[in-house]
């Protein structure tokens, strides 16, 4: 059997989108290895449309990764999945509000092609920690590799380990991001970012995501960064961040309790599946 997939691009991001809001199709890790193995088709996370829970949503999103993992957000599929909703006159309102595990999206398109998610901000709280101490939001340090790493940690559905530093380019981010994964302290996981401040308005960031591997964009990985990055004065609410793959233009809005990512979206192409 035949599944018909969409391919967008957030900057760099690579998504597969496929609908199956009629249709009754499990996935498993295995699975999704094998469309990936028989397609030859590659991206960095999958998006599958199902009917919302609740009424008072439009609809569901499942998320996996690469390696069939699921994963909880993911800020650049969701922007690319407010482009397939138009491409594929499926937009129910103005801001159609999706249901994933991690949270309700808000999506939004915008006149100069570019498409954003508002979602709901967690509460940060920065404490000075150890990784023994097991708490899921806050800020510690760890060693890594001979080098002690200040990190500022946040759930945005997905874990996230954020560390501000220099010269991130020539950081060894793959090697430490892969030694978190097998950290006690990351049971599940985690996202590690390395920020770099430009201006009190912009950051270069690198990110490692779990399952994936550096990506040439991730935008709760931007969320994060900002967030982290205003609580500890070091850029404003509004911030642009600055990848390989593009720009990402993020807004935390401390008072009102949301994050707001917006930036362009491509479509890459249509194919049909094999399973």
């Amino acid at each position: 059997m035949g599944l018909r997939a969409q391919k967008f691009s957030g900057l760099g991001n690579e998504i597969l989108i496929i609908n199956l809001i009629t249709e009754e199709e499990k996935f498993s890790p295995s699975k999704i290895k094998q469309i990936q193995d028989t397609n030859q088709v590659n991206f960095d996370q999958l998006l599958i449309i199902r009917p919302p829970s609740k009424p008072e949503n439009d609809l569901w999103v499942d998320i996996y990764n690469r390696d069939g993992s699921e994963a909880e957000n993911c800020v650049n599929g969701a922007r690319c999945l407010a482009n397939y909703l138009i491409r594929n006159d499926l937009v129910f309102k103005e801001e159609p509000k999706i249901e994933t595990k991690g949270g309700i999206w808000k999506l939004g398109s915008h006149n100069n092609k570019e498409y954003s998610v508002k979602f709901d901000a967690p509460e940060y709280k920065s404490k000075t920690k150890t990784p023994s101490d097991q708490d899921t939001q806050g800020f510690f340090q760890i060693d890594i590799e001979g080098k002690t790493l200040d990190l500022g940690i946040v759930s945005l559905g997905n874990p996230h380990a954020i560390c501000f530093i220099t010269d991130i380019k020539n950081q060894p981010l793959a090697i430490w991001g892969e030694k978190l994964q097998l950290s006690a302290f990351f049971p599940e996981g985690v996202n590690l970012g390395l920020a770099e401040v430009l201006s009190d308005k912009r950051i270069l960031l690198r990110v490692f995501e779990r399952g994936v591997g550096e990506t040439k964009a991730c935008g709760s990985g931007a969320c994060a960064a900002v967030l982290i990055g205003h609580h500890l004065g070091l850029i404003e609410e509004k911030t642009e961040v600055v990848f390989s793959g593009g720009n990402l233009n993020i807004e935390y809005h401390k008072k009102d309790g949301f994050l707001l990512a917006r930036g362009e979206v491509e479509f890459i192409e249509e194919l049909s599946l094999e399973t």
